[in-house]
């Protein structure tokens, strides 16, 4: 038995993973939307690697996932600020009353989020379009394109490329808290995870150090920006139009979430350091002369994994024609492994 990952098995269990998400998309659940949407994510980073199974317009795919993602994206914000509304009416007891009025009027939106996410879903018809591309994946076993397919070196070039953008940003996040600027840092983290992740599983390398560092500092990120986020949000609510919300409640979970801002920036710089050195080591392990260097030891596994699949077939097959009757041969692929984070 032969058990290859490649980046359309990846593909495969990613719309799958979607697929099974998608109850409880449709009923609303918390749980299911973020998992459908890390699902999402995780397909388009793949999405343009599997050119040489697909015989389909990937950008044309690719954006409609694309809006799919971004459907998702509009209710999981709606469920972070709720969430984190739900945490500071605990923590900020003196403005309790104000925030419980805000977190009301922020489920009375979320609701019509969800309407309007189903509503696009039954639009885009996703359960379909995620049936048509798992068929797709579904193709015969091809060996060749697997061990010899350019999708390789295109895979070596992006976790290089995104490695390098995620250096540079980090580079311009200082110790000196820069709001957008450490979005985009978190951003540029977040896309060189997700192809580190497939690299990893693909055998491009070892990564699972790098993958667990990433994401510790992406959500390092992830929590100063919900808050930020908040901490913009909050002064345009502290109006006459909204006389229930008091503005001294307000200032007070300002300067809190302000005090929480300025904790987690510290915990971010304090792993800038390392964080760099992940970016480097990617860097250097997939420039050209290194990744040809991985590619041939890559496909010399592959050589011999295909050579004993031909020979268990060739072996398979002289049973066969003595006893004068067909044995029917499948090499299944692994579509069980599961990503990291």
């Amino acid at each position: 038995m032969v058990q290859l990952t490649t980046p359309v098995t990846i593909l495969k269990s990613q719309t799958e993973a979607l697929l099974g998400h998608l109850p409880r998309v449709f009923d609303g659940d918390v749980d299911g939307v973020h998992d459908a949407r890390v699902a999402t994510r995780r397909v388009r980073e793949v999405l343009p690697l599997t050119h040489e199974w697909h015989r389909t317009d990937i950008d044309d795919l690719s954006a409609r996932f694309k809006r799919v993602g971004r459907a998702l994206g509009r209710v999981r914000d709606a469920d972070v600020r709720i969430a984190l509304l739900s945490y500071l009416e605990a923590h900020v007891s003196f403005a309790a009353p104000s925030l419980v009025v805000i977190r009301h009027e922020r489920e009375r939106k979320r609701l019509k989020a969800v309407r309007k996410l189903i509503k696009q879903f039954e639009h885009l018809d996703v359960e379909h379009m995620l049936h048509d591309v798992g068929r797709r994946c579904c193709r015969q076993f091809q060996p060749w394109t697997t061990v010899l397919g350019s999708w390789r070196r295109q895979l070596g070039r992006t976790i290089a490329q995104r490695a390098t953008a995620a250096r540079d940003a980090i580079d311009h996040t200082t110790g000196v808290y820069f709001p957008n600027r450490s979005h985009s840092a978190r951003i540029a983290l977040k896309k060189f995870r997700y192809a580190a992740e497939i690299g990893e599983l693909t055998g491009m390398g070892t990564l699972e150090a790098s993958i667990r560092a990433l994401k510790k500092g992406q959500e390092i990120l992830g929590d100063l920006h919900d808050r930020q986020a908040l901490v913009d949000k909050l002064p345009s609510l502290a109006t006459p139009e909204h006389p229930d919300i008091a503005s001294d409640h307000i200032r007070a979970v300002i300067q809190a979430l302000e005090a929480e801002c300025r904790e987690l920036h510290g915990k971010y710089v304090s792993r800038r350091s390392s964080l760099l050195d992940v970016c480097r080591q990617a860097e250097e392990g997939f420039a050209p002369a290194r990744a040809a260097a991985a590619r041939v030891a890559g496909l010399t596994a592959g050589v011999v994994a295909v050579s004993t699949a031909a020979y268990a077939w060739r072996r398979l097959s002289q049973a066969s024609e003595s006893r004068s009757g067909e044995v029917a041969i499948r090499i299944p692929i692994d579509h069980d492994r599961r990503l990291v984070g």
